[in-house]
């Protein structure tokens, strides 16, 4: 019987802190209800706070030397207007003065340039580095480029018709013309 009055007063007590428990740790509330330890423990330390660096927009150009005109200055302008960085995604053996006239153009620009030479195998090191970097917002490509080709052709079928980030095709004007003049 006094187990019984002493959980009736227990729950009674309960019920009359019932508003101040509302604004009670949990430990307050046991060491009212008669369960919690009268020692004071140290307060545990305040947990870290993480600070996320800000992820840095990109846009890839994928690149086997050409591009030079209107690829890479659709390129630049998204860039500018995203607030992106430009990645310029290499592939083949390239000149290195090449190389360098497509960066010299995007830091004229006021861009920061990553330069990333896809090795032998390019589709595979392309998907890898589209799956590393999620701050990716979309790839530029000439639409005759082997590598777009390739992703066009074989990769997003088998992918069911997607890959994460939008392909743009956008036809080098200069290159067009030379193609047809010689034709002529």
């Amino acid at each position: 019987m006094k187990r019984l009055s002493n959980g009736l007063k227990k729950m009674l007590a309960g019920l009359a802190h019932q508003d101040a428990g509302e604004f009670l740790s949990m430990g307050e509330k046991l060491e009212v209800l008669g369960y919690g330890t009268k020692t004071k423990e140290k307060p545990l330390a305040a947990p870290r706070k993480v600070v996320r660096r800000p992820v840095t927009k990109r846009i890839a150009l994928i690149s086997d030397g050409r591009g030079l005109g209107a690829p890479l200055d659709y390129a630049i302008e998204a860039c500018l207007r995203q607030g992106a960085q430009i990645d310029l995604l290499t592939h083949g053996a390239i000149d290195t003065e090449i190389i360098s006239v497509l960066e010299k153009q995007v830091q004229q620009a006021g861009l920061d340039c990553q330069h990333i030479q896809l090795g032998v195998n390019v589709v595979d090191d392309l998907i890898d580095y589209i799956f590393d970097h999620r701050s990716l917002i979309f790839l530029v490509a000439i639409p005759d480029d082997n590598v777009a080709r390739v992703l066009i052709e074989d990769v997003i079928p088998k992918r069911g018709g997607r890959i994460p980030v939008p392909l743009v095709l956008i036809e080098d004007q200069a290159a067009a013309q030379k193609h047809k003049q010689s034709a002529a």
